[in-house]
């Protein structure tokens, strides 16, 4: 889990910065793995492993990007966002708490089922009693807060410089396999100039499936993915998965 997310610690000044994901990207990957690897990435980190897949191309095998293209807005609206953060944190400066225990509302167990079914409206109620669990802690009062630090929406205001990101997806050697939900709320406005910096890409895009398709279509997303493996020298899906086990 990233930094700020899942069962990864909050940080108590609430700055955030990808630097600090392809940090722990690298550690891990240099920890654990001799050879070149697989590399999946969802949203946020489905951009921070496009991004060292173009620094490090002799690491990566094959690289999945399920969506992690919305970052790249027009300068403008970079600026006007930097502007806004500014704005608002100077503004909260010595009212804000750094306790990051304190960060969250409580609620009960039921209070977040809810809130998740609306936040996944299209997901039947035993996916949402799957996912649950590992989206939620309970607090030492027997209430609940989602995992993830809501700071890490507003904490790392500067973009990845995007002549960089172009370059780095140019560099990247292995077959990309990049899944785009077709209702997704960030669709990239300019998809077809960022997939050409793209040497070897497959773009598949996901009906009747939004930003999180790996939790609405995820047979489909195997379907393919075994299909990429297999097409590109991979192992099948059903294979690692009992390797794993």
């Amino acid at each position: 889990d990233f930094r700020g997310h899942g069962d990864s610690d909050w940080k108590k000044d609430s700055l955030y910065n990808y630097s600090e994901n392809l940090i722990d990207v690298q550690n891990v990957i240099e920890h654990y793995f001799k050879k070149p690897i697989y590399l999946l990435g969802h949203s946020m980190g489905g951009g921070m492993a496009a991004r060292y897949a173009g620094l490090f191309p002799e690491k990566i095998k094959l690289l999945v990007c399920l969506e992690g293209f919305s970052g790249l807005q027009p300068q403008e609206v970079e600026r006007n966002r930097l502007r806004e953060w500014l704005m608002t944190t100077s503004r909260r400066n010595g009212r804000t708490t750094t306790n990051p225990a304190e960060r969250k509302k409580n609620m009960t167990f039921e209070e977040a089922k809810n809130k998740l079914s609306l936040i996944y409206g299209k997901l039947p109620k035993e996916k949402i009693d799957f996912l649950i669990p590992g989206l939620v802690r309970q607090t030492e009062d027997g209430f609940y807060k989602w995992k993830n630090d809501p700071n890490l929406k507003t904490s790392s205001p500067i973009p990845f410089p995007p002549e960089l990101s172009r370059k780095l997806w140019s560099e990247i050697t292995s077959p990309v396999l990049i899944f785009l939900g077709r209702q997704t709320h960030i669709r990239p406005k300019n998809l077809e100039e960022i997939l050409s910096h793209f040497k070897n890409v497959e773009l598949h895009e996901v009906d009747h499936a939004g930003h999180n398709m790996h939790h609405e279509k995820p047979e489909f997303l195997i379907e393919i993915m075994d299909e990429f493996f297999k097409k590109n020298g991979g192992y099948r899906l059903d294979y690692l998965y009992s390797s794993s086990l």
